[in-house]
């Protein structure tokens, strides 16, 4: 029997954890499965040229909701090219309004609806003792399974799985991997409730033994994988475990970086005092906030103490190498525009390294969706199935905060640390200042444009030159520290000769502040170094720019006598 299980990924860093579960569970009985992964920016008829070649007996599609609407009509085509193949979907995205699947979608033969490794082998077991045609009393066996029966829709219970009796699925030649980020959990289920999330409808909280995942960490850290990213939804529910794993992780010689959802308010100060030992670059928390509204969060399910998710989130930064990404969600119930903007400048006080600024989903299965209209809430048909407004939030506001989110991922951080501490100096809020920038930004044109970080540059300066017009040596000041290669361009104050950077060389000044270039030439420390004369208000300053050759971030020195 050929069998070939599909994955399209949201993109080609990205790989499929449910590819290698099923793959793994199943691979023992039916030793010719395969599997193939895509992803969404893929051409559509190459993908299933390549499903077609193989002549599948059966085809199983992985599914989300960033993968659906292509999944959708890759089944409609590849009935048409393979009609005796038997197409199967399973995942989260098909795993609610089980019988709206089978009765718009005829090219799906079957739907596999929740955990997936032990339905699918049974399946397959089914589906080979059958010779293809499982009859009724044989589909019955498989938990989970959704299938037609005449003109009845048939769903059968789900058997909720001993992870124990999951096989590594991480082992042996795992070169594969480089230069993908890496999916891992160790536990499944969550222990809230949130009413927009599908994670606490998969029941109580599961773990995969600890020895499993001792073993595996170790493999992919010995692989040198450069990104693990959990999926444990609240990955330190469990304070003595999430203890042990991160020591465990701490402890090992690797460069790969740990990326983990976790809920800062519930932070032990064990852990924190753990976390000040972690080598630079080792973990990256995802601490999702959503909001700071009280009536919000009460609507939602979520709890949260605010006062200390700031005080963890506070210590974070400044006594450990833990990179902070915190999340907002836009649309939420009871929460308009600026309210949301007094939650976005919470967040923006708490100075973490990113902020990621997503919108509601109305996810299938998700208490929210079923409560939608108590809310107002009107969203797309389509997957994502993404707000477009609330009782509380027009569409032209979630439209503005669109263009926030792409300045924000655009502006926030280090590129530009020094020209938004000045445009925001005089202890404005952060989310006017943003909404300012996106009304000017739009009416500019600029919504439309591709910008590299000169562009950047020069559209901030173009938008508040008249207003703030000391921003431009900060400008440029943020443009060299993170710009290992371009020349500084005329307009913001460059020159067009390496005069100061040839005078600091030969008089020997640049060996006195810089004595780890001693044994270099003139020439090889000049591709290192760049001085800008910089016109602040408190007066000239002339600056250094280094760049060592392991950092793309420059190392500055005043070079006032």
């Amino acid at each position: 029997m050929n069998c070939v299980l599909v994955a399209l990924n949201a993109k080609y860093s990205h790989s499929s954890l449910a590819l290698r579960y099923l793959k793994h569970y199943c691979q023992p009985q039916f030793p010719d499965l395969e599997t193939l992964e895509f992803n969404i920016n893929q051409e559509p008829h190459a993908i299933l040229a390549e499903l077609a070649s193989r002549k599948p007996d059966v085809v199983g599609f992985s599914c989300y909701i960033w993968n659906i609407e292509l999944v959708l009509p890759l089944a409609r085509n590849l009935r048409k090219v393979c009609p005796e193949t038997t197409i199967i979907l399973g995942g989260p995205e098909v795993s609610f309004d089980l019988e709206y699947w089978l009765e718009h979608h005829p090219a799906i033969d079957y739907l596999i609806a929740g955990e997936g490794e032990e339905a699918l082998r049974r399946f397959l077991e089914v589906f080979s003792q059958s010779g293809g045609a499982p009859g009724p009393g044989m589909l019955a066996t498989v938990p989970g399974l959704v299938y037609r029966q005449g003109q009845k829709i048939v769903v059968n219970r789900q058997e909720p799985l001993d992870l124990s009796a999951i096989p590594p699925i991480y082992a042996g030649d795992l070169g594969e991997l480089q230069n993908k980020i890496v999916y891992y959990e160790t536990t499944r289920g969550c222990p809230y409730a949130c009413a927009y999330c599908l994670s606490s409808v998969m029941g109580r909280v599961r773990k995969f033994p600890d020895q499993r995942w001792m073993e595996e960490l170790q493999l992919l850290a010995d692989a040198g994988v450069e990104q693990v990213r959990f999926v444990d939804r609240t990955f330190n529910y469990d304070a003595r475990r999430a203890f042990e794993l991160l020591k465990f992780m701490l402890e090992l010689e690797t460069e790969t970086r740990f990326q983990l959802e976790v809920s800062g308010d519930i932070l032990t100060d064990e852990i924190l005092e753990l976390l000040r030992r972690a080598p630079e670059n080792r973990f990256q928390f995802e601490i999702g906030v959503q909001s700071t509204n009280e009536e919000t969060l009460e609507a939602v399910s979520r709890r949260a103490d605010l006062d200390r998710l700031r005080e963890v989130v506070l210590f974070l930064k400044s006594e450990t190498t833990v990179r902070v990404l915190l999340d907002l969600i836009a649309g939420l119930p009871e929460e308009g525009f600026w309210r949301f903007g007094e939650s976005f400048d919470f967040v923006y006080a708490l100075r973490p390294d990113r902020i990621h600024l997503g919108f509601l989903k109305l996810l299938r299965g998700s208490a929210l969706r079923e409560r939608a209209d108590s809310f107002g809430c009107v969203y797309t048909k389509e997957a994502p199935y993404e707000v477009l407004s609330t009782k509380d939030m027009s569409f032209a506001e979630l439209s503005r905060l669109k263009v926030i989110e792409d300045l924000v991922d655009k502006y926030y951080g280090p590129r530009f640390a020094h020209s938004l501490a000045y445009l925001l100096a005089e202890g404005s809020s952060p989310f006017a200042f943003f909404n300012e920038l996106a009304k000017r930004w739009e009416q500019a044109g600029y919504n439309w444009l591709n910008h590299s970080l000169l562009g950047l540059c020069r559209n901030l300066w173009e938008l508040f030159r008249d207003e703030k017009p000391d921003l431009l040596p900060w400008l440029c000041y943020d443009f060299r520290k993170n710009e290992p290669r371009q020349a500084t361009p005329k307009w913001m104050g460059g020159r067009s000769d390496r005069r100061l950077e040839n005078e600091l060389i030969q008089s020997g000044r640049l060996l006195q502040i810089l004595p780890e270039l001693q044994g270099l030439g003139p020439r090889e420390m000049g591709r290192r170094i760049f001085v800008e004369t910089l016109h602040f208000s408190r007066g000239t300053e002339q600056i250094l720019f280094y760049f060592p050759p392991d950092k793309t971030v420059a190392r500055t020195f005043s070079l006032r006598p």
